[in-house]
């Protein structure tokens, strides 16, 4: 397995609330390795990444806020599809530990929402990580 973290805040210079993801060979493995973590039944997946609370031995929240499970097999013949989706539901999970609504008016007239583009920066940074990791790790090749 292969295993990394990608920054929720990175567009912005920040690094703290944090995506992990782990990557598997098959879909059979992540699936199982789904289940095992507790986030099951799986069975089928092409990819998930669930919410969590991650805390230390402290007993402190740390800032692991979701876990991304993806699968070489199923990366090589639709990975743009699948990362960004997985994407969006890491940055609306994020935004939802910020209690942002996208759908707030940002006060602008309207026009342009502010968490929206929060939301949209968001999925692109960890879209961008993701795909950079991946290609380094070998995983397209």
């Amino acid at each position: 397995m292969k295993q990394f973290r990608a920054y929720a805040d990175a567009w912005r210079g920040v690094r703290y609330a944090y995506v992990q993801v782990r990557v598997l060979p098959t879909r059979k493995a992540m699936c199982a390795d789904i289940d095992d973590c507790g986030f099951g039944p799986s069975a089928g997946a092409h990819g998930q990444c669930s919410g969590l609370a991650h805390y230390n031995r402290a007993g402190r929240i740390t800032g692991r806020f979701a876990c991304m499970w993806l699968n070489e097999e199923d990366l090589r013949s639709n990975a743009s599809e699948i990362v960004t989706h997985e994407c969006v539901h890491a940055g609306m999970r994020h935004m939802a530990n910020h209690k942002l609504d996208v759908q707030a008016p940002s006060g602008q007239g309207g026009a342009v929402h502010a968490n929206e583009e929060a939301l949209a920066y968001t999925v692109g940074s960890l879209t961008k990580q993701i795909n950079n990791r991946l290609h380094k790790l070998g995983v397209f090749a």
